[in-house]
């Protein structure tokens, strides 16, 4: 079986191109247009991984990665931010109260080779973290 990879990201341009790069490469993927969306589609879905933009419509990334590890059946999945601006790095790790760091840190624009072994290492062997 493929592994799972739900990207959650308000632009629809990024969507269609992570969605096809993902799934040129054999992952099954969803979508979410914002944090919100996300966390009616996580439980359901059960990804192996998430790709998560960090500046978004109604719900943010850093919110709802909050959402995400404080709930026991879904914090171990591994999530890759990804970001055009790369002083949120900075903010995430000073705003995310006692949340572990996500696994990955991905800067737009993405470079596709480098983002496919990131999800790679982490679907396959899950660290606690990478820059």
């Amino acid at each position: 079986m493929p592994k799972k990879i739900l990207i959650v990201d308000d632009e629809p341009d990024v969507r269609v191109f992570l969605e096809t790069l993902l799934q040129e490469n054999g992952y099954e993927t969803r979508t979410a247009n914002d944090g919100n969306e996300a966390a009616n589609i996580v439980s359901d879905f059960m990804p192996d991984a998430i790709t998560l933009d960090i500046i978004m419509p109604k719900e943010t990334g850093v919110k709802f990665y909050r959402h995400l590890k404080k709930d026991e059946s879904l914090k171990h999945i591994p999530v890759i931010v990804l970001s055009g601006v790369t002083r949120f790095k900075d903010l995430f790790d000073l705003d995310r109260q006692a949340m572990p760091k996500p696994y990955a840190f991905v800067e737009k624009p993405i470079e596709r080779d480098d983002l496919l072994d990131k999800i790679k290492q982490a679907v396959e062997k899950p660290r606690e973290v990478e820059s």
